[in-house]
């Protein structure tokens, strides 16, 4: 294992600009902190591009040895690299997942349209529970927050590295819509409850941010408007939470029939 203690060497350069958005689209790659999210990523070895541990962290004994370019760096280096105040010993150079457009065409897909969830912890825990509940992949639309910046990446707890994430606009929903998907929008203004909803087959699920809620543009689009019958004294339940319930009911929904 190499050790590096210069920050101005080149990779040690190339790992702290990747904390911004511009170097991250630049090279197609991103971080990770933490033994727990290294472990993820190991299931899929191919994102992989370099591991950091910091020189005084008790390497285990799997990551000692492993199949990639790994580097031993001082704890003021690793600071530098990570996001995090405290961090844990470990950062690593990943490749963001490429996904081709058949996931987008499979027959019975079930899709999570978020529009404009700019808040990073929000989209993170939204990206974890997609994972947990088997939704085939999210779009994004402009002003969402990025997917790979390090709080949202945290959050998914490893789910950024499964779920497959486009880049959404009207063309690419169009296109859904012509080869036979639904759109079911999520808003406080519906009459029908997300239990009387059809979750089968191929469905775009939109969702929008607890500030500025579903574009009309999607409303317009959908072919059903449905809300989470909660408690009417309470004003409206956060974004994160909402994907939750919903993407729940849906998996129960989709299982059933299967």
């Amino acid at each position: 294992m190499l050790r590096l203690t210069a920050r101005e060497n080149p990779l040690v350069k190339e790992a702290i600009k990747l904390k911004q958005k511009k170097y991250r689209q630049l090279t197609g790659t991103f971080l990770i902190e933490g033994e727990r999210m290294l472990r993820e990523l190991l299931k899929t070895p191919e994102l992989i591009v370099r591991v950091f541990l910091d020189e005084n962290y008790p390497v285990p004994l799997e990551f000692d040895h492993l199949p990639i370019d790994t580097y031993q760096v001082t704890s003021s280096i690793l600071k530098a690299m990570a996001d995090t105040e405290h961090p844990q010993g470990v950062v690593a150079v990943a490749r963001i997942p490429q996904y081709q457009g058949e996931i987008l065409s499979k027959p019975s897909s079930l899709l999570l349209l978020l529009d404009r969830i700019s808040d990073p912890g929000n989209l993170g825990t939204i990206i974890r529970t997609a994972w947990a509940m088997d939704v085939d992949g999210i779009l994004l639309t402009p002003g969402s927050a990025d997917p790979f910046s390090p709080k949202v990446v945290r959050s998914t707890m490893g789910g950024v590295l499964h779920v497959p994430i486009f880049n959404a606009d009207h063309h690419l929903i169009n296109q859904l819509l012509s080869r036979g998907y639904r759109m079911i929008a999520a808003t406080p203004k519906a009459h029908t409850s997300i239990y009387e909803a059809d979750w089968q087959g191929a469905v775009i699920c939109a969702i929008g941010s607890e500030a500025h809620g579903l574009d009309e543009m999607w409303l317009n689009q959908s072919v059903q408007q449905v809300v989470i019958p909660i408690n009417p004294t309470v004003d409206s339940l956060n974004a994160a939470v909402s994907c939750a319930i919903i993407m729940a009911e849906a998996r129960r929904q989709r299982a059933v029939s299967n």
